[in-house]
C-alpha cells in the first residue's frame, strides 16, 4: 500500500492527473500558441505552442489574453477540454512612437548581446531526437464559409472531401548530433509520405525553417531575411514592450516588432518572449514583413530551459498559406495551407559524440528509413493519429497506386533538369536549340535512356545542324555508376563537334546549365572541328572532394584560315587536321559544403566558402598519329559573400598556363563578350571583344557587388545595382609560328594589364519570370582607346526575376 500512495503522490506531483486543456481559435478550430494565461488566483504563464496547459491547482478563474484575441475570463468549474477565443483581427495594429527611452530596445540590447551564450548551436555538444508532422489541406476559415444548407454541387464536394481527409501529409522522425563549432549529422530515422516513397520528401522539416532564431539570417522556405536578434537589428526594426509575465524561472517580456519604416532589407514582423533568465528566447512567432500574393508563411518556435542552464528549441512550427493555389474560386479563401510542427525530445546537453562519423554529409536518410513499422511511429508520435490523417494515408496511397503518382513525379523531375521522359528513354532539351557566333544557330536532338530502364546506366546520343557553318555535329555516350556509395561513375563518349579556341571545360561541370553560359555562347566566335573519344572515372573521396581522370584522342581541324607551324615543321590548318593524345586530372573542392544523402541521391545545400576547381592535362606524342608534348594548367576559385542587409560580393579567379609549343586552341582565351549581342555576362571581360587577346599564360579576377533590390511594392520592377569590375594579365610568346588570314585583325595578350569597371541597374523591368536592366561599362588602362566614347559598353541586363 505505501509503495502505491508513493506512486499516486509521485503522479499528482508530476501533473499526471491535471486537466490538460486547448486554446483554439472560436472560428477555425486552431490551435492558438503562446496565449497568456491569468489564474485567479496565481501567477500568469503562457500555454505552449499548440495551444495546451494545465489548469494551477486551487485556480478559481482563468483569464486568457492575445494579441489577435479578446481577452476573455472563464470559470474553472465551466472548464472543458477546449477554450475557445473570438479574434479581433488578423493585422498588427500601427506602432505609436513617443518620445522618451523605448524600453523593449534595452532588453532586446540585452538579449542580442547574449546571443551567443544563448545560441543552441554554440559552444556545447548536443544529441537529440525529433518527430516532425506536416499536413496539407484547405484553409479552414474557408471551409468554414459553406452554409450547411447549400446545394451546390461543388461545395458540398469540397467539404465532404476535406471534412473526412487532407489533401496530403508526411511524417519523419530524426537523430541530430553537434559538436562545437560546426560540426553537425543529422540522420532521418523513418519517414512516411501519402502517395509516396521518394527519400527527397524526408527532409521536408529541414528546409522549412532554420533550426533556431539565433543566426543573422533567418531562413523561412529557402529566403533569407534580417533576423530582429541580429546585431545592429535595432536600428532596422522596430520593437513595442507590449507584456511581462513573471514566472518561477524569470519574467516573460512580450516584445512586438517589424521593419523601420523607409529600411530597404527582407525582414519579419511578429512577437519575441524573452526570459530575463539569461535573457534568452523563450517563444517567437515571425512571418515575412511584406505578404506575398504566392505564399504566406508564418513559423513559431518553443524554447526549453534544459537541465535549468540553457534554453534548446522544444518545438519548430510552421504555417504557409498558398493564395495563388486556390482549390476553390466561389470561397473567399479556398486555397492551399501548409501546417506541420517538430516536436525536439531527448535534448542531451554536454552528450558524448565522440562515436559519431562527423563529415560534410549533414542529412542523411537511413537506409530503411521508409520501412518502418507501426511500433516505431506508436514510439515516437506525440499525439495518435486522428481518423482524418488516417483516411489520409489510405486515400493518397490508393490513389498514387492508381494514377502511378511515383512516376508522374520522376517524369516532372526530369523535366526541371532539361529532359522530358518518354517511357524508357528521354529527351534532351538541351540539345534542341543553342547558338553560337560561329555555327549560328545550332538546331538538334538528344536522347538518352532513362531510370526506368536502368537506375545506375545511362546510354546517350545527340545531333545538331549549325545554320552558319553548314555543318552537322553528333556523338555519342555512356556511363555507370559503379559504387553507389561514393558516386564512382565510368563514363565513355565520341563526338564529331566543335571545341572554342583557347577555352576550357571542366568534365565535371559540363552538364551543368546556366544563364551566364548560355549567354556567354552568343560570343564564342572561333571554333576548331573535333573528332574526340574519352574515357573518364569520376568518384568523391570525401563528401567534399571529387576527382575525376580521363584519357581522350582526338584529330583536330583548324578552321577560318587560321594555320599553325609546330616543331617538326609541320604546318596544321583546315587541309591538313592533327592528332592529339591526352591524359587528364580534375578535382573539385567546396570548402565547408553542406551535403545531403537522399537514398541514391546526392544534394549540395551550398557553402559560404570557396569552391576550387582544378585541372592538369598532359598532352602525349607518340600514341597512334600524336605529335604534341605540352602541359595545359587550369585553376578556378569562386565563392559568393552574403554580407547582411546590404547584397552579395561574389568573385571569380581564373587562372590558366600552357607549356609546350602549341595551336591557338590550346592557349587560353581571355573570355570577352563585348560588342554585338549587347548583354551582360557575368564573369566575362565586359568590354573586350571575343577572341581579341590569347595567352600562354594569364590570371584574370572578375567581382560583383549586386546590392539588395529596392522595394517599390511593384510586380512590374524591383531595382537592383550591380557594381561589376575585371581585371587581367598574361603573356604569348612564340606568336611567329601562328598565322591568320591576310585582313583579319591580329589578336593580343595581356601582358599590359587589361581593366574594366562598370554599373548595371538590374531588373528594372520584370516581366513573368525574367528582369530585364542596363548597363555601362568602361574599359581602362592600357587597353582603352584615346577616345573616351570608344571605351564605353552599353549592355542589356538579363537575369531571373524570382
Amino acid at each position: 500500500m505505501t509503495r502505491i500512495l508513493l506512486a499516486l503522490l509521485l503522479l499528482i506531483s508530476t501533473g499526471a492527473f491535471a486537466q490538460n486543456v486547448q486554446i483554439l481559435d472560436g472560428e477555425t478550430l486552431t490551435s492558438i500558441p503562446f496565449v497568456r494565461v491569468e489564474p485567479n488566483p496565481g501567477n500568469p504563464f503562457l500555454a505552449d505552442i499548440d495551444g495546451y496547459f494545465q489548469i494551477p491547482a486551487g485556480a478559481q478563474s482563468l483569464t486568457f489574453e492575445s494579441a489577435e484575441y479578446r481577452d476573455t475570463t472563464i470559470a474553472v468549474s465551466t472548464i472543458g477540454d477546449t477554450i475557445l477565443l473570438n479574434p479581433v483581427g488578423n493585422e498588427l495594429d500601427e506602432f505609436v512612437v513617443v518620445p522618451g527611452v523605448n524600453p523593449a530596445e534595452r532588453i532586446m540590447e540585452l538579449a542580442i548581446a547574449n546571443r551567443k551564450k544563448n545560441h543552441p548551436m554554440g559552444d556545447e555538444a548536443f544529441m537529440y531526437t525529433s518527430y516532425s508532422k506536416f499536413v496539407f489541406t484547405m484553409d479552414p476559415d474557408a471551409l468554414a464559409q459553406i452554409p450547411d444548407t447549400t446545394t451546390d454541387s461543388s461545395l458540398v464536394e469540397i467539404r465532404n472531401l476535406f471534412g473526412k481527409q487532407h489533401l496530403f501529409m508526411m511524417e519523419s522522425t530524426t537523430e541530430k548530433s553537434f559538436d562545437p563549432p560546426y560540426r553537425e549529422k543529422e540522420v532521418i530515422t523513418a519517414y512516411k509520405v501519402s502517395g509516396f516513397s521518394d527519400p527527397a520528401f524526408s527532409t521536408f522539416a529541414n528546409e522549412m525553417q532554420s533550426f533556431n532564431f539565433y543566426e543573422n539570417q533567418f531562413t523561412l522556405l529557402g529566403k533569407l531575411y534580417l533576423n530582429p536578434l541580429a546585431l545592429g537589428s535595432i536600428r532596422r526594426y522596430l520593437f513595442i514592450l507590449e507584456d511581462s509575465t513573471v514566472t518561477d524561472i524569470g519574467t516573460t517580456y512580450t516584445i512586438r516588432f517589424q521593419p523601420r519604416k523607409d529600411k530597404n532589407f527582407d525582414g519579419m514582423k511578429g512577437w519575441l518572449y524573452i526570459n530575463t533568465n539569461g535573457y534568452a528566447l523563450e517563444k517567437v512567432i515571425a512571418e515575412p514583413a511584406e505578404k506575398s500574393e504566392s505564399i504566406q508563411p508564418k513559423v513559431i518556435q518553443e524554447y526549453l530551459l534544459v537541465d535549468g542552464r540553457k534554453w534548446f528549441p522544444g518545438k519548430l512550427s510552421m504555417e504557409a498559406v498558398f493564395p495563388a493555389l486556390r482549390l476553390n474560386s466561389d470561397l473567399e479563401n479556398g486555397y492551399l495551407v501548409a501546417k506541420g510542427t517538430t516536436y525536439i525530445d531527448n535534448i542531451k546537453l554536454g552528450a558524448d559524440v565522440s562515436k559519431q562519423r562527423f563529415n560534410a554529409v549533414t542529412v542523411e536518410t537511413a537506409i530503411d528509413a521508409n520501412e518502418k513499422d507501426s511500433t516505431h511511429w506508436d514510439n515516437r508520435r506525440k499525439y495518435d493519429l486522428t481518423d482524418k490523417e488516417l483516411e489520409t494515408y489510405r486515400m493518397i496511397d490508393s490513389l498514387s497506386q492508381a494514377n502511378h503518382f511515383e512516376e508522374k513525379l520522376g517524369a516532372i523531375s526530369a523535366l526541371t533538369s532539361g529532359k522530358i521522359p518518354l517511357g524508357y528513354v528521354q529527351f534532351d532539351l538541351k540539345r534542341l536549340v543553342d547558338y553560337r557566333d560561329y555555327e549560328g544557330y545550332r538546331i538538334g536532338a538528344g536522347l538518352e535512356t532513362s531510370d526506368k530502364l536502368w537506375k545506375r546506366a545511362t546510354i546517350g546520343g545527340y545531333f545538331g545542324y549549325g545554320t552558319r557553318d553548314k555543318a552537322w555535329k553528333y556523338g555519342g555516350y555512356a556511363s555507370c555508376i559503379l559504387f553507389p556509395k561514393h558516386f564512382v561513375t565510368i563514363h565513355g563518349s565520341f563526338q564529331e563537334d566543335l571545341v572554342e579556341r583557347g577555352g576550357y571545360t571542366f568534365l565535371a561541370d559540363e552538364s551543368s546549365f546556366s544563364f551566364g553560359n548560355m549567354y556567354r555562347h552568343l560570343y564564342v566566335a572561333n571554333m576548331e572541328q573535333q573528332r574526340k573519344a574519352e574515357v573518364a572515372l569520376s568518384g568523391y573521396i570525401t563528401p567534399r572532394f571529387k576527382v575525376l581522370g580521363s584519357v581522350n584522342y582526338q584529330r583536330i581541324r583548324l578552321t577560318d584560315g587560321y594555320e599553325y607551324t609546330a616543331p617538326d615543321g609541320s604546318v596544321f590548318s583546315r587541309d591538313n587536321p592533327f592528332d592529339l593524345a591526352e591524359a587528364s586530372v580534375e578535382v573539385i573542392w567546396t570548402i565547408r559544403e553542406k551535403i545531403m544523402y537522399l537514398g541514391t541521391k546526392r544534394v549540395s545545400k551550398g557553402s559560404r566558402w570557396p569552391r576550387i576547381s582544378a585541372k592538369m592535362t598532359q598532352g602525349i606524342s607518340g600514341i597512334g598519329a600524336s605529335k604534341l608534348d605540352y602541359q595545359r594548367f587550369n585553376i578556378n576559385i569562386q565563392q559568393d559573400i552574403p554580407i547582411r542587409a546590404v547584397g552579395k560580393f561574389s568573385y571569380l579567379i581564373s587562372a590558366g598556363k600552357t607549356m609546350g609549343d602549341v595551336p591557338l586552341f590550346l592557349t587560353h582565351n581571355a573570355p570577352g563578350t563585348g560588342r554585338d549581342w549587347n548583354i551582360s555576362v557575368m564573369n566575362t571581360f565586359e568590354t573586350m571583344k571575343a577572341s581579341g587577346f590569347f595567352n600562354k599564360e594569364q590570371v584574370a579576377v572578375f567581382t560583383r557587388f549586386a546590392f539588395k533590390q529596392f522595394k517599390t511594392n511593384k510586380k512590374w520592377t524591383s531595382p537592383q545595382i550591380v557594381l561589376h569590375h575585371a581585371m587581367g594579365i598574361g603573356t604569348f610568346s612564340g606568336r611567329n609560328e601562328h598565322f591568320l588570314p591576310e585582313g583579319e585583325e591580329p589578336f593580343q595578350d595581356m601582358n599590359k594589364g587589361y581593366y574594366e569597371a562598370g554599373v548595371l541597374v538590374d531588373k528594372i523591368l520584370n516581366v513573368s519570370f525574367l528582369g530585364i536592366g542596363i548597363g555601362a561599362f568602361y574599359n581602362y588602362g592600357p587597353y582603352s582607346s584615346i577616345y573616351v566614347k570608344d571605351n564605353f559598353t552599353v549592355k542589356i541586363g538579363l537575369s531571373l526575376a524570382l
